[in-house]
C-alpha cells in the first residue's frame, strides 16, 4: 500500500507536472499553486481518495464476533444440578487468503482514486496555463493596437502638415482618422474581453474576481522535447490499470469466498447445586465449539466471478482506447507546436519586411511624393502580422501545456 497523500503532497507532485517557460516570470507558477490549493474539485478528489484508503481497513477486518445469552425458564436438569443460564460467544473466519485478496482489491481501488487525483491536478494545471496565455494574448493585442494608434497619430500630424503645404488632400487625413477609429473600437472590444477573462481566471483560482492578476510582458519560445513513450505514465492510463488490478483481486477474493468459513466459539452454562452431597455438584459447564460454513449453492460466486472477468476485459479495451486518444492528442499538439514555431518565425520576418517597406514609403516625404494610401496599407499589414505573431506564440504555449500535461 502506498503512503497516504494529502493536498500538501499533491503540491509537491504538481512540481513535476509542468516545465517553467524560458523567460517566464514566476507568476504563472504561483497561480498554479493557488489553484491546486483552492480548487474545490481537487479537494473533493482528495477526500474521495482518503475515503477509499479507509475502505482498505474496513474490508480487511474479520466479521463481527457473536455474543449471546439465555435464561432457562424451565430448568434443564443435569446430573450435577439444574441449568439456570447460558452465555455463548463465537467468531467466524473466512477461508485463508480471502481478507488479503479483499484488501489488495480495495487498495487497488484506492490507487485508482489517487491516479484520478493526479489526473485532476494535471487538468487544473492545464486550465490555468491556457487561461493565463489567453490573458497574455489579450494584453499583448491591446499593447500592439495602442502602439499602432500612436503611429497613426504621427501620420495624422504628417498629413495635416502636408495639407497645409497643399501636397495632399483632406481625404488622406480622414482615411487616417477612420483607421484610428477602427483601432480604437478594436481596442475596446479586446479590453472588454480581457476584463471578462480576468474574472474567469480568478474564479478558476477560486478567489475574488477583483484580485489583481499579473501578466508577463513577453513569452519566449524555447527548445522543447517531448517523448510519446512517456504517455504510459499518464495517470489516466494508470488509473485504468489500477481498476483492472482491483477487479483481478476481487475475482481472487470471490474464489476464496467460495471456500468454507471456519468458526470457533464457547458456551458457558451456569448450573445450580443440588440439595445433596455429590461429586461436581453445581459445577458450571464449559463447551468449546468449532463450526464450518460450506457454500453448497455456489451459483452466486460463479456469477460474480464471471462479472469480474468481463470487467477486466472491458477495462483492457478501455485502456487501449484511452491510450489511442492520448496518442492522438500528443501527435496533434506536437504538430501544432512545430507549426506555431514556423508561423512565429514567418510572421516576425513579415513584420520586419513590412516595416522596411514603411520606411521606404516615408523616406519619399522629403521628395514631396508621399502616398498615404500606401502608408495605411503597409501599416495594416504590420498590425496583421504582429497580431498573428502573438496568436502563434500563445498557440505554441497552449500546445506545449497540453504536451506537458500528457507526458510530465
Amino acid at each position: 500500500m502506498k503512503k497516504r497523500y494529502d493536498i500538501k503532497d499533491c503540491m509537491s507532485l504538481a512540481a513535476m507536472l509542468f516545465v517553467v517557460l524560458i523567460g517566464r516570470a514566476q507568476d504563472l507558477d504561483a497561480y498554479i499553486k493557488i489553484a491546486l490549493e483552492n480548487h474545490p474539485q481537487l479537494q473533493a478528489k482528495q477526500l474521495t481518495y482518503e475515503s477509499s484508503l479507509e475502505a482498505v481497513t474496513e474490508v480487511g477486518s474479520i466479521p463481527n464476533t457473536t455474543i449471546g445469552g439465555g435464561y432457562f425458564v424451565q430448568e434443564a436438569e443435569t446430573r450435577v444440578g439444574p441449568q439456570r443460564a447460558k452465555l455463548s460467544a463465537s467468531q467466524m473466519f473466512p477461508w485463508f487468503g480471502t481478507l488479503k485478496a479483499k484488501k489488495q482489491a480495495s487498495g487497488a481501488l484506492a490507487e485508482s482514486d489517487r491516479f484520478e487525483l493526479e489526473s485532476t491536478m494535471r487538468d487544473i494545471t492545464l486550465k490555468v496555463k491556457q487561461a493565463y496565455y489567453k490573458l497574455y494574448e489579450k494584453k499583448a493585442f491591446i499593447e500592439i493596437i495602442e502602439e499602432n494608434m500612436n503611429i497613426l497619430k504621427t501620420y495624422e500630424e504628417l498629413a495635416l502638415n502636408e495639407l497645409e503645404n497643399n501636397r495632399t488632400t483632406m481625404v488622406d487625413v480622414l482615411k487616417i482618422r477612420i483607421q484610428m477609429n477602427e483601432l480604437e473600437n478594436q481596442k475596446e472590444v479586446v479590453n472588454e474581453e480581457l476584463v471578462s477573462d480576468l474574472k474567469g481566471f480568478n474564479l478558476l483560482l477560486n478567489r475574488s474576481i477583483l484580485e489583481e492578476v499579473k501578466i508577463v510582458d513577453t513569452l519566449k519560445v524555447g527548445r522543447d522535447v517531448f517523448s510519446e513513450e512517456n504517455l504510459i505514465e499518464n495517470p489516466k492510463l494508470l488509473k485504468i490499470e489500477a481498476m483492472k488490478e482491483a477487479a483481478a483481486q476481487s475475482e481472487l477474493a470471490v474464489i476464496k469466498e467460495n471456500g468454507p468459513s471456519i468458526g470457533i466459539g464457547l458456551d458457558y452454562v451456569f448450573v445450580d447445586e443440588r440439595d445433596m452431597v455429590m461429586a461436581d455438584n453445581g459445577k458450571d459447564i464449559v463447551m468449546p465449539m468449532v463450526n464450518v460454513s460450506i457454500p453448497l449453492f455456489s451459483k452466486k460466486f460463479t456469477s460474480k466471478r464471471k462479472q469480474l472477468q468481463l470487467q477486466q476485459e472491458a477495462l483492457a479495451n478501455t485502456r487501449v482506447d484511452a491510450e489511442n486518444e492520448l496518442k492522438t492528442l500528443f501527435v496533434d499538439n506536437h504538430a501544432a507546436l512545430n507549426n506555431a514555431k514556423r508561423t512565429i518565425s514567418t510572421q516576425a520576418e513579415n513584420v520586419h519586411q513590412a516595416k522596411q517597406a514603411e520606411q521606404v514609403i516615408l523616406s519619399t516625404y522629403q521628395t514631396g511624393t508621399i502616398d498615404f494610401d500606401q502608408v495605411l496599407e503597409v501599416q495594416q499589414l504590420i498590425l496583421k502580422y504582429q497580431l498573428s505573431t502573438i496568436q502563434a506564440l500563445t498557440a505554441h504555449h497552449n500546445s506545449k501545456a497540453v504536451l506537458e500535461s500528457l507526458t510530465k
